[in-house]
């Protein structure tokens, strides 16, 4: 799979065609350091299966994986828009009610996942994009590799939760804590938890939560999303989603989703805006580019 123009992905593999959905999708170029891993092989594709029948509405769905002498790449949703990361690097984000929408949505993202037994596993801004709608959706589901020493890397440490500092698994309420790091984060610029590894760690086991200069309807989502004890927080990201959504209610009436989207479809706009001397055709790295896909079933 070299890089460069776009791909009929069903023309790849070995099993005849059946039918087509004709979706436009996106084909990435899965990382060189997950490739020499099997049992990190074995763990993807028995998700991908699972992750391509989610609903879409707030996750990229991963459909398909597709290997040859390359390497192998992911058929995934394409979803015109930016990563969150990009737009909060625009100024334009640190608002109330564009955070909660943002959060309300990656929470039901979460959500779709978690009732199929899916953990994000790391779940930070560069994981969530948002569409020209405005639309917040969770991409990447699982895509977690291991060390050298063969243990799972459990995470960005900014965004672990402190259970997982201790060596214990992901859970769901792992993924609710890092989506709380970033709804801080949103509001406030950074990360609460900054440092070198030790500090961050000592940080997340011992420090206050944040949430002192927030405005007090969101103080109790990060008192609750960030709570050391994971038996302590939400104990599903619908419930968070709700709490949000009460939170949005309060903070700004009726209206508050609506206003909420317009300025993240501002954002999305600037960040999409060609820049002088960008070559529009050159796709992001790890992108080889976007195709028609065509679902292929066992004959």
């Amino acid at each position: 799979m070299p890089p460069g123009g776009d791909k009929e992905a069903g023309a790849l593999g070995a099993d005849a065609a059946q039918g087509e959905d004709g979706a436009v999708v996106t084909l990435h170029q899965l990382p060189q350091e997950f490739l020499g891993d099997p049992e990190f092989l074995r763990r993807f594709r028995a998700e991908v299966p699972i992750v391509a029948h989610l609903d879409g509405t707030y996750v990229v769905r991963t459909r398909a994986c597709v290997e040859d002498a390359f390497g192998m790449a992911l058929v995934t949703d394409y979803v015109d828009g930016g990563w969150l990361r990009q737009l909060m690097a625009t100024g334009l984000l640190r608002d109330p009610e564009s955070t909660l929408v943002v959060m309300r949505d990656t929470l039901l993202g979460l959500e779709a996942a978690h009732r199929e037994g899916i953990l994000h596993r790391d779940l930070r801004p560069e994981k969530i994009m948002v569409d020209r709608q405005g639309v917040a959706r969770v991409a990447e589901l699982g895509l977690v590799a291991r060390t050298p020493g063969g243990r799972w890397i459990p995470g960005t440490p900014e965004y672990m939760a402190p259970e997982l500092w201790s060596g214990d698994d992901p859970t769901i309420g792992s993924d609710i804590y890092a989506a709380t790091v970033v709804l801080v984060e949103c509001l406030t610029g950074a990360p609460p938890y900054l440092g070198g590894a030790v500090v961050v760690r000592d940080q997340h086991l011992r420090a206050p939560l944040p949430g002192a200069d927030l405005p007090p309807e969101i103080a109790p989502l990060v008192r609750f999303g960030m709570a050391k004890a994971p038996h302590q927080r939400y104990l599903r990201a619908w419930d968070y989603a709700e709490a949000v959504e009460g939170a949005g209610r309060t903070l700004g009436g009726p209206d508050w989703e609506r206003r909420g989207r317009r300025r993240l479809t501002t954002a999305v706009a600037a960040v999409l805006a060609p820049t002088p001397g960008h070559d529009p055709n050159e796709p992001p790295r790890g992108l080889i580019g976007r195709a028609r896909f065509r679902r292929r079933v066992r004959s």
